[in-house]
């Protein structure tokens, strides 16, 4: 490969040929990564995450047979389930994320759904998601090749094309593409260690040491899937016989009816091979996970685990004494009518966080599992909500009326109802949470911390200032005090300070340029033109004065430019970013309207040929997609002129540090504005 110089005379030279394919080649891609990561390091942005949820990665809609239709088209499935995304073995698209100046993906939470379900936020905190099992793998010899191009061959579909710039999932359909194709894997895998195949012997022994090492939740939440069935449902609450909703606790206690029941479901007609075969899919999902976070560590992308506030029916019904009865987790604002959110979600039992003697209790042990268990297959972590692990907000299903509102008297926060007296909550993040991620050389300032919504006093104290209540008075822990994320869509980022991470958009809210449409914007301070033009390019002389009103001009007259100019303005505030994917990609369309039951929530995803269609959305600018290094350049400027204003280095010096680079980043915005030949 021909070698590139710094300097910016003989750069531009190397790259001012006549005709560019906006798509890069592949020898400019390293170079192109290069130069944005060399810009990201200047701004001093340390992690620099997409968000995309697992069922929202791309995925191949490969061997298309034909086109039934103008909408529709008829294929075969090949390497993964082409109604929904994955975050395993998907290098293609994981490159061209970490091309574009990202070195982390920031997923949703991975779990198993709950039946007719489909937010990833009442998942379970063991099972993993079987939707997102990798097919192309089971066809190696590191799986003993218990699938092949003939038994996927077998699954034919039917598929509607891609929209204009995404694409969406569809859950009931990759359920029943997941059935055919696990039911057939183990029936292979089984076949072969009969006949006494070596590899898949070898797949055994990994198989029967993943149920001996998981077998504190496996063999429960296994079961669970059987009794679930049995009631067409999940949520067991609805379960028509008591016997069944609490079989766990009366085994707990003795029972010898509910031992009766247990054995009798499990030992009926299949049930064994049921649970086998359970048990078999959520260990490819294990073995695959960490596969891929062993390909990943060699390219340098991290995955940022989703440890989600809830749990799942299943770890509610599998662990009822870790839980209060009738107490569940819910918001106090954004619900309906002015009211609460009541998310349904069990509460711990505030006094089984710990024992008398300070070990964990069987509350306690459960939250710490949850904990390992996000982070096993992921390099770092975001909590959901973390006020619910210090004081959530709580309110009494039993209280609840047919409209869904509910008397202010059977709500609020964990730490005004009496229910923890010793107050154990508090306790979780110095004593079960930090340690954890500490334990797994997790940096808990690197944690994004995940703070937004009303916060009670309790937590306050807990978080920001470290407060660990103790019986003897409390006691502060200057390396444990915490910034939370910063929504930077309203307000100023200069001297706003320096969050843990701040951003645009995540998963709960409307894509950015949704924003342009909305009248708020034009009276907020910033958004302001004036405020962006003095911020992104600073007049510190004459000259740069009117090229500072030249611009603020142009981000006053347009739009785009002025979102463009707010992106910027985000990769100036704070040394941790994130992006939604549906920015970057420039998808007019909210992934989840959070707050809200909406047919659409969950379903948004990256199209397959996500490539090309931002590539084309930068070109035609009918889809506001990210230009990473126009938006890149306005904030080095920024950075710049600021060292100039503030005299942190002579005009010449400084400009003089970041001007091969600027032409770099220069070169690259405008090939990948120029057309397709």
């Amino acid at each position: 490969m021909n070698t590139i110089s710094l300097n910016p005379t003989n750069f531009q030279k190397r790259y001012t040929s006549p005709s560019f394919g906006r798509k890069l080649r592949e020898d400019e891609k390293p170079e192109y990564e290069k130069t944005m990561n060399e810009a990201f390091d200047y701004l001093g942005i340390k992690n620099r995450a997409l968000i995309v949820h697992g069922s929202s990665f791309p995925s191949e809609v490969s061997d298309v047979t034909k086109s039934i239709s103008k909408d529709y088209v008829s294929a075969r499935v090949n390497g993964n389930n082409p109604f929904i995304g994955s975050p395993y073995m998907s290098k293609d698209f994981t490159d061209f994320v970490k091309m574009n100046g990202f070195n982390s993906i920031q997923l949703g939470p991975n779990g198993k759904l709950n039946k007719r379900d489909l937010s990833p936020y009442h998942a379970s905190i063991f099972a993993k998601n079987e939707l997102f099992l990798d097919y192309d793998s089971l066809k190696t010899d590191e799986y003993a090749n218990i699938l092949s191009e003939k038994d996927l061959n077998k699954i034919e579909y039917i598929k509607k094309k891609n929209h204009k710039n995404y694409d969406m999932a569809d859950f009931d359909e990759a359920q029943s593409v997941s059935k055919i194709a696990t039911r057939e894997a183990y029936k292979n895998f089984k076949t072969k260690l009969n006949a006494g195949d070596p590899k898949a012997e070898r797949l055994n022994n990994q198989f029967e040491s993943f149920k001996a090492k998981n077998d504190y939740w496996l063999d429960k939440d296994s079961m669970f899937r059987l009794f679930s069935d049995i009631h067409g449902t999940d949520d067991f609450k609805k379960w028509d016989n008591e016997l069944d909703q609490n079989i766990i606790s009366k085994m707990d206690s003795g029972d010898e009816e509910a031992w009766i029941r247990y054995n009798q479901v499990k030992t009926k007609p299949g049930s064994k091979n049921k649970l086998e075969e359970y048990k078999f899919v959520q260990f490819l999902l294990d073995k695959q996970e960490k596969e891929d976070k062993e390909i990943r560590e060699q390219d340098g992308m991290k995955y940022i685990g989703d440890l989600l506030v809830g749990y799942s029916f299943a770890d509610e019904w599998a662990n009822p004494s870790a839980f209060l009865k009738d107490w569940r987790v819910g918001a106090p604002d954004g619900g309906k009518n002015g009211g609460p959110q009541l998310w349904d979600i069990a509460v711990l039992n505030p006094n089984k966080l710990f024992n008398e003697d300070g070990s964990l209790g069987v509350s306690g042990q459960l939250v710490k599992q949850k904990i390992e268990r996000t982070v096993d297959g992921t390099e770092n972590i975001r909590v959901d909500n973390v006020m619910g692990l210090v004081d959530p907000f709580v309110y009494k299903s039993s209280a609840v009326r047919e409209d869904g509102s509910i008397d202010w008297r059977d709500r609020n926060f964990l730490a005004y109802t009496g229910l923890d007296p010793d107050h154990n909550y508090p306790k979780i993040m110095h004593d079960i949470l930090l340690p954890t991620l500490r334990e797994h050389g997790i940096n808990p300032h690197d944690v994004v911390w995940e703070n937004l919504g009303s916060q009670s006093d309790t937590f306050k104290s807990v978080f920001y200032d470290g407060k660990y209540p103790d019986k003897d008075g409390d006691k502060t822990f200057d390396d444990e005090k915490f910034k939370g994320v910063t929504y930077s869509k309203g307000i100023k980022m200069e001297n706003n300070g320096w969050y843990t991470y701040s951003f645009m958009s995540t998963h709960d809210n409307e894509p950015s340029a949704q924003m342009l449409n909305q009248d708020w914007i034009y009276n907020n301070e910033g958004w302001n033109p004036m405020y962006l033009a003095g911020y992104l390019v600073p007049p510190y002389n004459s000259e740069e004065s009117k090229k500072s009103a030249k611009f603020c001009n142009k981000i006053s007259k347009d739009k785009d430019e002025r979102l463009d100019a707010k992106y910027a303005e985000l990769m100036r505030g704070t040394p941790n970013i994130q992006v939604s994917f549906a920015d970057f990609f420039g998808i007019d369309k909210t992934y989840n309207v959070a707050g809200q039951e909406n047919k659409d929530n969950w379903k948004l995803r990256v199209n397959s040929n996500y490539e090309d269609t931002y590539h084309k959305s930068l070109e035609t600018g009918d889809h506001h997609a990210m230009n990473m290094p126009k938006i890149l350049s306005l904030a080095v400027n920024s950075k710049t002129g600021m060292k100039i204003i503030k005299k942190e280095m002579p005009e010449n010096t400084a400009k003089a540090e970041t001007e091969d680079l600027q032409a770099r980043l220069k070169h690259w915005e405008e090939v990948l504005e120029e057309p397709e030949n």
